[in-house]
């Protein structure tokens, strides 16, 4: 009884190997996406969507400066859509 219940375990655990190699290899982003969506942070956006990016900046230990800069989704001359600057802001704290 052991053996056989040692067996189909044996054998269930080598017949999903393959099946998760797959899963693993497979990209979520379809095959000629980028023509057709900007990705940012996981996040599709289509073609002139804006997003903006906030960070800290820190110049020195008493002078940081907050960054923003505002993308917008823009499709270049051979028609893939790339995140272009449209302005970036510094504010001191």
């Amino acid at each position: 009884m052991k053996t056989l219940t040692l067996g189909l375990a044996l054998t269930l655990m080598a017949s999903a190997a393959p099946a998760q190699q797959i899963l693993s290899t497979a990209s979520p982003i379809p095959d000629g996406a980028e023509t057709r969506f900007c990705y940012y942070e996981g996040m599709a956006y289509s073609e002139d969507a804006f997003v903006l990016m906030v960070g800290d900046n820190t110049v020195t230990s008493t002078v940081s400066t907050v960054q923003e800069r505002l993308l917008r989704c823009y499709r270049e001359s051979d028609g893939v859509l790339r995140w272009r600057p449209q302005s970036t802001f510094q504010v001191s704290k």
